[in-house]
């Protein structure tokens, strides 16, 4: 842990960095397991809470910083008066959607986990082609779903077979009050394309 900070730095700023490197490795979660979706009462909720925390974070940083129990490191010491004004609103940024991605995707995943109970719901699907660079390409797609980070993938010889237009489906899940958690779509007798 030597590496995450200098020899001098203080206690304060020792558990600043680890809660900062917490919040980092679990914004993580939501982008490389992408099949929670959290309920979208509970996506504004997590974006309140989030600005909460940023907000009390900063208040808490001023006090540090005036106690002199906290200093910036790195490049931010040779950043000039513009730059330094500038990085502000994008370290908050960043700071903030890490945040989210924590309490919006991961601790309502973990929870869905353990204590969510299982579900069997009926929806409509779309198949979907995506280009995105960390996704799969070929993809079922919930119409209700309006999270970023939700893929369902299928392989590309039966994304080929499935007809363009809105099929119904049964979709399988573990939900909580946070989310659920769809392990499996069923599409009801698909129609395949012609020939």
């Amino acid at each position: 842990m030597k590496g995450l900070w200098k020899a001098d730095a203080s206690s304060a700023q020792k558990c600043l960095v680890i809660i900062f490197m917490l919040v980092l490795l679990g914004a993580l979660v939501p982008m490389f397991s992408r099949g929670f979706v959290p309920s979208n009462g509970w996506q504004a909720i997590a974006l309140y809470l989030s600005l909460a925390l940023t907000a009390l974070g900063l208040v808490w940083l001023r006090i540090l910083y005036k106690r002199g129990q906290w200093k910036p490191a790195g490049p931010w010491e040779d950043y000039g008066p513009i730059k330094r004004v500038l990085m502000i609103p994008l370290c908050l940024g960043f700071w903030l959607l890490v945040l989210w991605l924590n309490l919006a995707g991961t601790l309502p995943k973990a929870y869905t986990a353990v204590m969510g109970t299982e579900v069997v719901s009926e929806s409509n699907v779309v198949k979907k082609r995506s280009s995105g660079r960390y996704s799969c390409h070929h993809q079922l797609k919930l119409p209700e779903v309006r999270y970023m980070f939700f893929e369902f993938c299928i392989d590309e010889g039966a994304f080929d077979r499935l007809p363009d237009d809105v099929m119904p489906a049964r979709i399988s899940a573990q939900q909580s009050y946070f989310g659920r958690s769809i392990y499996s779509i069923s599409l009801a007798a698909p129609k395949r394309k012609s020939d």
